[in-house]
């Protein structure tokens, strides 16, 4: 307001014909129209917003860059301190750590990070160790005389592996059966969640690849802004993400399929799957919650839309120890669905549980699920009237 009253005072006297006309100041000026006082005075106040902006934007950097020092700062007392705490942190990451306020929850995060380095170191010395052995095999192979040069089949370079499974994908796409995952869950997942995600997906695609009958992925729910997106895109790169063979989209689960085709997988469903069923659409959630366990988000979500659910039939044939993690990762279930697409065995489609899950197959007979009912004595009666009365 300051400043509009000084621009006010500075200004000539204004009429509505710029006719030069003597003032009763001691001073003489000339008259402005009405219409260049207008754009004067917008000319002044939009220099003035702008100078404002940019004092605003100053500081907002300002205390960006402070608010990532006093971040840097704080993980290498940490370090100091002998926390588990990532050697490598890049600008995502440490951004997202600043932005946390909570010290238990960025004492998790800089573990969970530190783990995850250290995973992918170890996968780094496998990778060197393997690249070693092949040099040795192939100086001793070398050796012999004998070697002959031209064999029977040719030696494929990684672009041609690369076209051959892009090849079986994209037939996959075209003729192979639906398998969905619905994004829908970014509320319910924290970043380093979302990171698992992604990782896993990657692994999904993988695992299609390597399936004899591929399934055509979609992603349903899957906004641009979601969280997932962001670390999906970040993880694989733009330009791997653009090249997916995958079918994406923004709207909903019953937009993109009819309801009578659906069919949930949630571990909470008391529906057991009995059998492969090759003409419906089965549905994953993507959902990873590896910080805490959320019982009952996919048998709610598959509830509110009025569709089938169902859950794998772990239980009927692996044994479980008092404390087996049951939680399945999106690359088990996609093996486990792919094997019984390929068998129609459940016990072949079990062995792609890890062993450290669980204590071996169950070596009884047939399970009750596989179109027999539990006999009367096993069910169990909630009604209190009709239980029997013991006497």
């Amino acid at each position: 307001m300051f400043h509009l009253l000084k621009l006010l005072r500075s200004l000539p006297p204004v009429c509505k014909n710029s006719v030069p006309v003597s003032v009763k100041n001691k001073r003489s000026t000339s008259l402005i129209s009405v219409s260049q006082f207008k754009n004067k005075l917008i000319y002044q106040s939009r220099y003035y917003c702008f100078l404002t902006n940019e004092s605003s934007k100053l500081e907002k950097e300002t205390s960006y860059d402070r608010g990532l020092e006093e971040a840097r700062q704080l993980i290498e007392e940490m370090r100091l301190s002998g926390r588990q705490v990532p050697q490598q942190i890049n600008d995502a990451d440490l951004e997202h750590f600043a932005s946390i306020k909570s010290k238990k929850q960025r004492k998790k995060f800089m573990t969970f990070m530190y783990r995850r380095e250290c995973l992918r170191l170890k996968d780094k010395e496998k990778r060197l160790e393997k690249q070693e052995q092949r040099k040795i095999e192939s100086e001793e192979s070398k050796e012999y005389e004998t070697l002959i040069e031209n064999r029977l089949f040719l030696k494929m370079n990684p672009k041609r592996i690369l076209e051959s499974d892009n090849w079986k994908l994209s037939q996959g796409m075209k003729f192979g059966q639906n398998v969905v995952f619905d994004f829908c869950y970014d509320q319910y997942m924290q970043r380093r969640d979302a990171i698992s995600l992604s990782m896993q997906m990657s692994y999904v695609i993988h695992e299609n690849k390597k399936a004899k009958e591929s399934f055509h992925i979609h992603f349903v729910n899957h906004l641009e802004s979601s969280l997932s997106h962001k670390e999906l895109v970040r993880t694989t790169t733009k330009d791997v993400y653009n090249k997916m063979m995958v079918t994406m989209s923004s709207q909903s689960l019953l937009e993109t399929f009819p309801k009578e085709d659906i069919i949930y997988l949630s571990p909470d469903s008391p529906n057991i799957m009995r059998t492969f069923d090759a003409t419906k659409t089965y549905v994953i959630g993507a959902l990873v919650d590896g910080t805490q366990i959320q019982k009952g988000l996919t048998l709610g979500i598959a509830k509110r839309l009025n569709v089938s659910h169902v859950r794998l039939p772990i239980d009927y044939y692996l044994k479980w120890g008092s404390g087996g993690n049951k939680n399945l990762t999106l690359d088990q279930v996609i093996k486990i669905l792919s094997a019984m697409k390929e068998t129609n065995d459940w016990k072949e489609a079990m062995k792609h549980v890890p062993i450290r899950k669980h204590e071996g197959m169950k070596t009884c007979g047939q399970p009750t699920f596989s179109g027999q009912e539990p006999a009367a004595k096993d069910k169990f009666i909630f009604s209190r009237a009709l239980r029997p009365k013991y006497k």
